[in-house]
């Protein structure tokens, strides 16, 4: 079983922007689904904390939930005990498959598992287990390094930095044929992981290790996120409902399928923010046009960079040092 990265030692979660985006994107469409009748307030939410608690924070706030269960794998009990933001959340130090078997199959969750590594076997195993242990109507999110970039858990007599570009390709290529090859009717190749990021690949494997599982129950996969947003690495987000054709067509007739941010085709949707001073960003909102164009700006911004923000001014944070 791969240990956790620990990257909480290198990044502030809470400082993350286009993770910040992300966060309040679901939350936008989680609010709708408590409109069109699912009441997210009342589910259990399960997920990483980390001792920023960021998630546990936003979404007890933003979408009222007050059943929270914190996995932490990490030793470092103190830590997160200490930085625990509230009394209710119930913190469980242990690998997330030792937690899934005790799931309540009559229960809705709310369950993000967003690990901070590439795709592998054990996160199948996961996602396995949680999907078969929650009641329909929960929502199921996972968010994953999009790097192809393998475990040195699992290869502890090689030294998988020693190798040469083309050796580590050739035995990634060969470790993922092994692993996901059975979720694929094309072969994998060097295709699938010569680029920045390996996002169709994973995308698909975990897609179809959804639907495989939900198919068991009778039930679909009503796919609401597919982002990839980067603040150090790629990482690629897929989650949606566990539901029925009923809970399709109610979905639709609440409208929520047309969305702007949900995404429920393959094509992930990307995040990305530019880096703005405060005044940079009053000075965009105070003029935000549809036609507002890189010429008409106070100070130079790249044309994508603008369209970015544009699209995701109302989620984009602020940040703001506070001598307390």
């Amino acid at each position: 079983m791969p240990t956790p990265a620990d990257s909480f030692k290198q990044f502030d979660y809470s400082l993350r922007p286009s993770k910040q985006v992300e966060r309040k994107m679901m939350i936008e469409i989680l609010l709708k689904l408590s409109q069109a009748g699912y009441r997210i307030n009342e589910y259990r939410y399960v997920g990483f904390g980390s001792v920023y608690y960021v998630d546990f924070v936003m979404f007890h706030k933003y979408l009222f939930i007050e059943d929270m269960t914190c996995i932490e794998w990490s030793q470092i009990p103190k830590r997160m005990k200490f930085n625990k933001p509230f009394k209710f959340i119930d913190l469980k130090l242990q690998p997330l498959a030792l937690y899934i078997p005790a799931m309540n199959v009559n229960r809705k969750y709310l369950a993000w598992f967003d690990y901070d590594r590439a795709l592998d076997p054990d996160m199948l195993q996961d996602i396995d287990g949680g999907l078969v242990r929650m009641a329909p109507g929960s929502v199921f999110i996972v968010t994953v390094d999009a790097r192809p970039k393998l475990p040195k858990d699992l290869f502890p007599n090689l030294d998988i930095d020693a190798m040469t570009a083309l050796e580590r390709e050739n035995f990634t290529i060969d470790a993922y044929k092994d692993w996901f090859q059975a979720y694929r009717d094309v072969e994998i190749s060097g295709a699938d992981i010569s680029g920045p990021h390996a996002v169709p690949l994973f995308y698909q494997i975990v897609r179809a290790r959804i639907d495989e599982t939900l198919a068991s129950r009778g039930l679909m996969f009503l796919q609401l996120f597919n982002y990839i947003y980067r603040d150090g690495a790629p990482m690629l987000t897929v989650g949606g409902m566990l539901g029925t054709k009923d809970d399709q067509i109610r979905l639709r007739d609440a409208g929520i399928l047309n969305l702007r941010f949900v995404r429920r085709q393959p094509k992930s949707l990307r995040i990305s923010v530019p880096p703005l001073t405060i005044r940079e960003k009053y000075w965009l909102d105070s003029r935000l046009d549809p036609n507002l164009a890189v010429a008409h700006l106070a100070f130079e911004l790249e044309r994508d960079l603008l369209k970015n923000y544009k699209n995701f001014y109302r989620e984009y944070p602020t940040y703001i040092e506070t001598m307390l």
